[in-house]
């Protein structure tokens, strides 16, 4: 058995309550595609837990989950390091997003924490040749995530915060209609 197995290579917190990990698992980073899933559980007796799959890096054989530390699973996939390893790592999982035939201009929206889910699906859109708007709303500045990812996965990036204190001032639908 590869001792490396699910063991989580890079964490990083974008913000008090979201973070970012890399987990080695070569054979799902190989398959993986925008839109798709894991299911992951931290120890035996753990929940199972699916989060979206926010990248993958297929030459160093990692998969990236982006989640917020809201119940015991995502506390207890928090409180462990680089270096330690998940009990289960199960993916890629769901029905892909269907890039071909999506058309030339399309737009992404994602608020808040969804915008790690709107992520792969707009660079996946983009590296297809489409031309993708991106809307992403906050409530403010200081909850922005992905910005500079996104900037570069789309070819018009909209930032949006509820109280107006950076980019539109408005919900991400308001900048849709407009």
């Amino acid at each position: 058995m590869d001792n490396k197995k699910y063991q989580i290579v890079l964490k990083k917190p974008l913000k008090p309550d979201i973070t970012l990990i890399e987990v080695y698992a070569p054979l799902i980073a190989k398959k993986a595609k925008a839109g798709q899933f894991i299911i992951f559980r931290v120890d035996a007796e753990g929940e199972r837990v699916p989060l979206t799959i926010a990248y993958t890096d297929k030459e160093k054989g990692t998969v990236a989950i982006i989640f917020q530390k809201v119940g015991a699973s995502t506390l207890a996939l928090d409180a462990l390091n680089e270096g330690e390893c998940l009990h289960d790592f199960v993916g890629p999982l769901g029905v892909p997003t269907h890039i071909e035939g999506m058309g030339k201009k399309v737009a992404v929206v994602g608020g808040g924490a969804g915008c790690a889910i709107a992520y792969p699906i707009a660079k996946a859109l983009h590296e297809h040749g489409v031309e993708v708007h991106t809307i992403a709303g906050f409530r403010n500045k200081d909850l922005i995530i992905l910005e500079e990812e996104m900037g570069k996965a789309c070819t018009e990036l909209h930032m949006c915060t509820d109280i107006g204190d950076y980019g539109f001032h408005g919900f991400g639908t308001d900048m849709l209609k407009k």
